[in-house]
């Protein structure tokens, strides 16, 4: 669905005198801010395409606001009628009353309309079942949508059936009242067993279908907790303070261990390289099992907008999941996680954990008077630890090569001589490729 920008002859459009609270602003940010009713991406149209006037001349997107400054606009983004037509589908409600339906959304199911998916979405299936008994707050696109899930992510999403539940469910969304909990199977153990990942997530700009963590991106915090471990995997409990695009599948491959079967986020053969060769049929089955990610939003928990009263609902793990649990529950349960690199999943090297786009500033470590006693090796120790111990078996490998040559020699009957240098091949990372341009 396209939108137009259209000029109307009527002089009764927006005008802003900049005041003091508002310097330094952009001025796409600041109007969208204004014009509550239309996206940022209208908003930078509509000052690309000229119809915006700042200290009396024709605005960029980009323009730093001053104080007194008078912003004028001719022309509005005018939405056309929508073309969304409803579908029949079937649809799995957990839970219904006359302001709110809570809905099972199967994996690949797209939410609502966009780019490549312009039929067989859930708004189109639920415009079909509820017809006009949907909010309209988010447009003619997404009646009754209040939040997302990704198409290869089943689980559990609330829909508003009126204006007033949904400004109330998108109030609780935005003052992190609205709770939702995922389960999701991440290749390895996670060092600490429960924690926050709060790291920035944005469009990667090597990549327009690829999220990532850059310096420049949307505030994101995700809660993790560790449920059940296995050799080469973990099951996991997430819980969202936010809700950026893809964000537990950025999260969990920045630190190191993605989502078992994310075929964006190296979650499928890139991850192989890291079993033991002991495991490495079991994880090629455990890959024929998931079709993508296993990555399930299994909890919800809101407060209902007409009657005040909390409310939670909760569903088990879909089948190829609950499969892939099962699966490895019989071949390679574990009762605590295991760091050994000769018998468990091999973690990431710190290159490949640390993405280019977000660098980090130096910090200035203060001085106490007492060293704080270390209840845990660092992650720096426990690097330092790691390469020690190849460091050793790298000289143990060039000394028994050493002897071997030298028996050889001696049956040929030649006098053996020491090679200048003798390298040996280790367990060097795999690096993509494309974060080296």
């Amino acid at each position: 669905m396209q939108k137009k920008t259209t000029k109307n002859p009527s002089p009764e459009f927006p005008k802003f005198v900049i005041s003091e609270k508002d310097v330094g602003e952009r001025l796409d940010k600041f109007l969208q801010a204004k014009l509550k009713d239309y996206s940022r991406t209208d908003v930078q149209k509509l000052i690309t395409e000229g119809h915006v006037v700042a200290g009396g001349s024709v605005a960029k997107k980009n323009l730093r606001l001053t104080e007194g400054m008078l912003v004028a606009l001719d022309a509005l983004p005018q939405k056309e009628a929508s073309e969304l037509k409803p579908e029949k589908m079937k649809l799995n409600i957990v839970y219904e009353d006359d302001d709110v339906a809570v809905i099972f959304k199967p994996r690949g199911v797209v939410v609502h309309p966009g780019a490549g998916a312009l039929s067989g979405t859930l708004a189109a299936g639920l415009l079909y079942h509820f017809k006009d008994k949907l909010s309209t707050v988010n447009g003619p696109l997404r009646p009754g949508i209040v939040h997302r899930l990704d198409k290869d992510t089943p689980g559990l999403m609330v829909v508003a059936k009126n204006d007033k539940a949904h400004r109330s469910l998108a109030k609780q969304l935005e003052t992190r009242t609205l709770h939702r909990k995922y389960e999701a199977l991440i290749w390895g153990h996670p060092r600490d067993l429960s924690g926050e990942i709060e790291l920035p997530v944005g469009r990667d700009p090597k990549s327009r279908v690829r999220m990532a963590v850059v310096r420049d991106g949307k505030y994101a915090k995700t809660r993790y907790k560790a449920k059940e471990f296995f050799a080469i995997a973990t099951l996991m409990e997430y819980e969202l303070d936010t809700g950026r695009t893809h964000q537990i599948r950025v999260h969990s491959r920045y630190t190191g261990h993605p989502i078992v079967g994310d075929p964006i986020y190296e979650g499928r053969e890139a991850s192989l390289h890291r079993i033991p060769p002991l495991y490495h049929d079991t994880a090629e089955e455990l890959l024929k099992i998931a079709p993508a990610q296993l990555l399930q939003a299994v909890e919800i928990m809101f407060v209902h907008p007409k009657t005040r009263k909390k409310m939670t609902f909760s569903v088990p793990l879909e089948k190829p999941f609950e499969k892939a649990i099962k699966f490895l529950e019989k071949e390679c349960l574990q009762k605590a996680p295991t760091f050994d690199e000769d018998s468990s999943f091999r973690d990431f090297d710190e290159s490949e954990i640390n993405h280019p786009y977000l660098e980090e500033e130096p910090i200035e470590e203060e001085e106490y008077e007492e060293e704080p006693v270390k209840e845990r090796l660092t992650r720096a120790e426990r690097l330092a630890m790691k390469k020690e111990r190849i460091k050793k078996r790298k000289a143990i490998e060039a000394e028994k090569r050493e002897k071997k040559a030298k028996r050889e020699a001696e049956k040929r009957g030649e006098v053996y001589v020491k090679k200048a240098s003798d390298t040996v091949t280790g367990y060097e990372p795999t690096i993509d490729p494309a974060y080296l341009e």
